[in-house]
């Protein structure tokens, strides 16, 4: 086997027998908590079951926004947090970061200006329609709290002529429209890795691996269990941070902890194939209400239109896929704000689903319960020495301040103290880089110095923001394409497989880029893919035979994707 940065980890782990904080779940809230813990010089020691940014982390609707909905719940202290972290965002990881125009059509002056006061005195309320009077002032209340740090324009309403001439396919019917800022995220799946790869610079005795579960308690130390060779490792802790998500109540059950701190809801995503609709929406995302006031999303990602979501309660957050009654209701949506835009189940070529880790309480409207954050404690129990902190809630915007306050809860146990802070810290690839062209313009040209061409170096540049430079300085001569893959060289998954905590092919398609967003992948690219990392990690023919069939049958079952007699994918 070919040595690779996991390897030595796992060697790591053998020989551990305790660490300070171990954190159970590698999504963003538990890989930003890592790396906050690891600059403050504290020993970490952080497993994931499946692959970083594997579950609730990966499906998000790739906004990163305000909260603009939270103001109707009198949410200001999240909606505040909220706006100055994506301000945040917008500076520290501007490789992935980008400010975003969001359009909201409206078809009343009045609508929603009783069911909007109740809900905001916290009262039960069914809120259907939201008129421009509830949504200018919300708009305006916006504008208030992302004033710090001020990075976007401020909301504009536009005149029904004007938003149809904007955007031809809107519904006719509206009255007026109104546009705000926002941000959305290229690839949260590689902003989590370059989390988990600052941390371990930050301080070299931390460890983030994948793979690796927690399986309980045993002796007093937490039992991990490498999910693929069943190897069983006994480790002491003095805190225990459970990042788990969804499957947060599950550890706790497994640390001999009871209780319901999770109620979930699902929330499904579309990608249709409109190339040419998609291109109408280029910079723009059309934020509306679907039936019943649930909001929706269309937005133009990768050249393809992003359409979600649901919010659907559910108990079993490892059997969530898009179903075919949300499929119904996100086309009928859509439908319903593009009317003239024909669009079938043919034009789907991937979906998505995650559950969001909110808190457990009875709501009838699951999209009225608080994606605000907490941190219940339970303390050191018999037969467990050490006691567990829980991430419960939180969104994808917040998770700075969020790991932030743990952190800070985390050296408090410890009784230590904060070293520095993570405000104005840039995130991996986003270092040296800023929403300024200037910036991007000049590493451009140092990566084409390299003897890359320009067009090579852009998207290495796309990918990885700063980081290209590593890439590009490990390439010795020149790079060779794959031949299903023609944008992915050999030597480029060489420096992914091996220095970014790489295990299945899966971890390289689905972790380390968006890669698997762009366009619909034939069976033999998959072939190929795992064929190339073969001859790069020493994979032997049953190894081999295990990864396409892992590869093949996560595009089924969890992308609903199959493939038809000639090997090209389709939606099923």
């Amino acid at each position: 086997m070919s040595d690779t940065r996991r390897d030595a980890l796992l060697q790591r782990l053998r020989e551990m027998r305790h660490v300070p904080v171990l954190i159970v779940g590698g999504g963003i809230n538990g890989m930003g908590t890592f790396r906050d813990l690891a600059l403050q010089g504290v020993d970490c020691l952080l497993v994931e079951r499946g692959d970083f940014c594997s579950g609730t982390s990966r499906a998000p609707s790739r906004m990163i926004h305000g909260g603009l909905k939270y103001l109707e719940t009198g949410e200001f202290r999240l909606v505040r947090e909220s706006a100055e972290e994506r301000n945040r965002l917008l500076r520290n990881a501007a490789h992935y970061v980008h400010p975003l125009e969001m359009i909201i059509p409206i078809y009343s002056w009045t609508a929603g200006i009783l069911p909007a006061l109740r809900r905001f005195l916290r009262r039960p309320a069914k809120l259907t329609e939201r008129g421009a009077a509830v949504i200018k002032l919300g708009l305006t209340l916006y504008d208030i709290y992302g004033r710090l740090n001020r990075v976007m324009p401020r909301h504009r309403m536009i005149r029904r002529e004007d938003a149809l001439r904007e955007i031809p396919d809107l519904d006719p019917r509206i009255r007026i429209a109104a546009s705000y800022y926002d941000a959305w995220i290229t690839s949260p799946e590689r902003l989590v890795v370059e989390l988990a790869l600052d941390g371990m610079e930050a301080n070299p005795a931390g460890m983030a691996l994948n793979h690796v579960s927690f399986d309980g308690i045993e002796s007093g130390r937490a039992r991990l269990r490498d999910a693929t060779t069943g190897e069983v490792f006994l480790v002491g802790c003095d805190l225990m941070i459970n990042a788990a998500g969804p499957w947060i109540d599950r550890v706790n059950a497994a640390a001999g902890e009871e209780g319901r701190m999770i109620g979930g809801t699902k929330g499904s995503h579309l990608l249709l194939d409109l190339p040419i609709f998609a291109r109408s929406l280029e910079g723009r995302m059309m934020y509306f209400e679907a039936e019943g006031g649930r909001i929706c999303l269309v937005s133009n990602f990768m050249g393809h239109v992003l359409l979600g979501s649901t919010d659907i309660p559910t108990e079993d957050p490892d059997a969530v896929v898009c179903t075919d009654d949300e499929v119904a209701y996100l086309l009928d949506a859509f439908r319903r704000i593009f009317p003239e835009v024909a669009v079938t189940r043919d034009h789907i070529f991937f979906s998505y689903a995650g559950v969001r880790p909110l808190p457990s309480q009875d709501a009838s409207d699951p999209g009225a319960i608080s994606r605000d954050h907490s941190m219940p404690v339970r303390p050191a129990a018999q037969g467990r020495g050490f006691p567990i902190l829980s991430l419960v809630g939180g969104k994808w915007t917040t998770f700075r301040s969020f790991s932030a306050g743990v952190t800070d809860a985390a050296l408090s146990c410890l009784g230590r103290e904060r070293r520095r802070t993570t405000e104005e810290l840039a995130i991996g690839g986003g270092t040296g880089l800023s929403q300024r062209t200037g910036d991007a313009e000049a590493l451009l040209s140092d990566l084409a110095a390299t003897g890359l061409s320009r067009a090579r170096a852009a998207r290495l540049l796309a990918c990885y923001g700063s980081r290209a430079r590593l890439i590009a300085n490990a390439f010795r001569g020149p790079e060779t394409f794959l031949t299903h893959l023609p944008d992915v060289s050999h030597e480029e998954l060489a420096f992914i497989a091996r220095h970014e905590v790489v295990h299945t092919a899966q971890d390289v398609l689905f972790g380390r880029g968006a890669l698997f967003l762009e366009r619909p992948l034939p069976r033999a690219a998959l072939s190929e893919l795992v064929r190339a990392l073969a001859g790069i990690l020493d994979w032997d023919a049953a190894r081999i035979t295990l990864e396409e069939e892992g590869l093949i049958e996560r595009y089924r079952r969890h992308h609903r994707i199959g493939f038809d007699a000639e090997g090209m994918p389709q939606f099923v």
